[in-house]
């Protein structure tokens, strides 16, 4: 299986999939594999919402973002 994204990694959820216009920065907490193995991202914001997520659903933040 090979990682689109790494652990650790800032991301925002990708405009073509973000319906109510999450604008907000998330840090990739872990790998969760699936049954068929599909990887998906664990992620979490500063406030603590945290979503499961294919790596087609989201996006590197800028190089400037901040968590």
């Amino acid at each position: 299986m090979k990682e689109a994204f790494h652990i650790g990694q800032l991301v925002r959820i990708a405009r073509s999939t973000s319906s109510h216009g999450d604008h907000r920065t998330y840090c990739i907490i872990c790998l969760v594999s699936e049954e068929d193995d599909a990887p998906l991202y664990r992620i979490k914001n500063t406030v603590g919402i945290e979503h499961l997520v294919k790596p087609d659903e989201i996006e590197p933040a800028s190089h400037t973002a901040v968590p």
